[in-house]
């Protein structure tokens, strides 16, 4: 976007792309998910396996950055993946689900073995670390291969101040469809 264009736009909305991150909210409760996908050893070594851990929380939200008011097709679709490190948090509340989807060579005893951690932590763990801060916190099997917020539609559109969480410039921001461009 050129410096000509950033001025328009900060002009016409008093903000621009830069300046802001998109909040998405559901409308629906149990409709944010926090998914992380892990591997032991690249897929070509021998004992590769992976495992993609779904929490399902009743409420929360998730961010996107504010590029995304360039492109209409950021806000279409059913199931939007936020970046869980945009933002000012997804403040995930009332977990109310867990999945694990393991793939590669697992035993019975190793799936149960990983949801035990997953759930209560590692024994030898003095803090007591169990899910997501057991995984970057604790252990070093695991590898982080992707992790989102995902946000089940229909959702609400915030346009938010990058910096000031309390600075809401467009409160349930209706994007422009391809019909109305």
């Amino acid at each position: 976007m050129d410096d000509i264009q950033k001025t328009f736009d900060y002009i016409k909305h008093g903000f621009t792309a830069d300046d802001v991150v998109i909040r998405l909210k559901p409308l629906d409760k149990k409709s944010v998910v926090q998914m992380i996908q892990l591997y032991n050893v690249p897929y070509t070594e021998p004992g590769h396996r992976s495992v993609e851990v779904r929490e399902t929380y009743r409420w929360g939200y998730g961010y996107m950055e504010g590029d995304n008011l360039n492109w209409s097709h950021s806000f279409q679709g059913d199931e939007f993946y936020c970046d869980p490190n945009e933002g000012h948090g997804a403040e995930l509340d009332d977990l109310c689900a867990i999945d694990f989807n393991f793939e590669g060579d697992w035993t019975e005893a190793e799936q149960a073995d990983f949801q035990d951690r997953w759930y209560n932590g590692d024994p030898n763990d003095d803090d007591g670390r169990s899910g997501l801060a057991w995984i970057h916190e604790y252990q070093e099997e695991w590898k982080i291969e992707d992790e989102a917020i995902i946000v089940l539609g229909p959702v609400q559109f915030d346009v938010m101040d990058r910096n000031n969480y309390d600075k809401i410039y467009i409160q349930d921001y209706k994007p422009t469809t391809e019909e109305n461009e």
